[in-house]
Formats: C-alpha cells, structure tokens, sequence
C-alpha cells in the first residue's frame, strides 16, 4: 500500500509562492544595487587616478616646464634688464612658476609702470610690461633723467634734455610731490606756452614757477585748476610784462614790462 503525502492546503500554497517571489525579488533589487556601486565606485577611482596622474604631470613631472621667457611690451636693453631681474626659474614645473615673486621683481625697475606675469602652456612666462612714458627732464646735476606723469625719477642719464620740458625741482623721494606738480604744469601748457618755456620750477609742491626763455617768470602756485591757470596765462601772455601770476587763475596778475 502507497502512502501519499498530503499536499498543503491551497492557501498556505499560494502564501509560499508569493514570498519566494517577494524574496527574489529583493534579491535581484540587492544585486542591481550593488553593481551600481560597483559601477560608482571605479568611476570614481578612475578619475581619481587621473586627476593625481593631471596633478603629477603638471605640477611635477618635467613634462611641462617652464623653458622660455617672453617679455612684451618694451625693446631691449629694457626688456634685457627685465629678463634678468625677473629671474624665472626654469626648468621648474610651470605650475609651480611664483608669478607674483616673479612682478614684483620686476615691478622694482624703474623704467617699469606696470607688469603682469602670466604661464602660456606648454613652457613659456610671459612677461608683459608697461614702461614708463617721460614727461618732462629732470636736472640731476650735470646731466638729466626722465620724469613721469607720477613724478617718478627714470631711464640712465640724460646729456640733453632733448624735446621735453625742463624741471628743475628736489630728485629725493620727499620731493616726489614737487616733481608731481611740476610734470602736471607740464601737461597742461598749451603747445604755443612749451615752445616759449625754458624750465619749469618747483622747489616744492604749492611754489611752481615758470621761466619763460625770453625772461618772463610766471608764478604758477600749485597744482590746482591746472587747466584753467593755462587757459589764463596763454591770453595774458598777449599783454607784454615780466612777470605773470596765475596762481589764483580768476584774479591773474601781471607786472608790465618797464617803458622804453
């Protein structure tokens, strides 16, 4: 005689077949999951190993290295002299190049008004520079040195003064203000005022003279209301006399020229 196992009941059946369904699926959620870590995961690792192998060959390797510098901006011997005093280091890393270090080095020339550092991969600092532009001649002694719309002293001694105004004011960092004042007088004078101008004096910043090359002196003061003070002197010069004050540009004064 066969004896027969007895089948569960019908809703104990469909019970089971649910939950192993709920299970594999569970399952098959858990192992989606998984690799889509796995997949995040060596994304991951991949692009770190490439920005650590970026960062190798940028910053250390001699893959890119700073072997060239351009100077722009100036001619030699200027841009010689910028060259030397910049002092880039080549062979360094050009990541690593100290760009600042390296203008304000630079920035110490005196002929130099301004200067950016720049990298231009693969291997070259450029070094643009701004020189500085004369705007009078200062007497320094027996010769002459180029003056700037700043008052800043520059460029090697002068034998003449060639075409720029003459300034005859203190060359010591505390005359820097006189110096600035005279070069502004020199800026706002009418061309037909600097063809008849012999020098320009300002021993300090508030005492600007003019000494015209026929004699004439014209008292000048200070800086202020430099174009209204030419405007004035360029119609008083019509009036003969020997001596001219615009310092006060709306009461101008002048001494006439003795009779005879």
């Amino acid at each position: 005689m066969r004896l027969r196992t007895p089948s569960p009941p019908p809703d104990l059946a469909r019970t089971s077949g649910v939950e192993m369904s709920t299970l594999s699926a569970r399952r098959s959620r858990r192992r989606v999951a998984w690799r889509r870590r796995a997949r995040r995961i060596g994304a991951l690792v991949v692009v770190a190993a490439a920005v650590a192998g970026a960062t190798w060959v940028v910053g250390y390797s001699d893959l890119l290295t700073a072997d060239r510098v351009e100077v722009t901006g100036v001619e030699p011997p200027l841009a010689d002299a910028v060259t030397s005093t910049a002092a880039v280091p080549l062979g360094t890393p050009l990541a690593r190049v100290d760009t600042e270090t390296i203008a304000a080095r630079v920035g110490d020339i005196p002929d130099v008004a301004a200067v950016t550092v720049t990298r231009s991969w693969p291997g070259t600092v450029v070094v643009a520079v701004e020189p500085r532009e004369p705007v009078a001649a200062l007497a320094a002694g027996d010769s002459w040195a180029f003056v700037d719309a700043e008052g800043v002293i520059f460029g090697p001694p002068l034998d003449a003064a060639g075409d720029l105004p003459l300034l005859v004011a203190p060359d010591t960092d505390e005359g820097s203000d006189a110096r600035g004042a005279g070069v502004s007088v020199a800026l706002a004078l009418p061309p037909s005022v600097v063809r008849s101008l012999d020098r320009i004096e300002a021993p300090s910043a508030v005492e600007v003279r003019l000494v015209l090359d026929d004699g004439r002196v014209v008292t000048w003061g200070s800086e202020a209301q430099p174009e209204r003070k030419a405007e004035v002197l360029a119609t008083l010069l019509d009036t003969p006399a020997t001596q001219y004050d615009v310092s006060v540009p709306d009461r101008p004064t002048l001494r006439p020229a003795p009779a005879g």
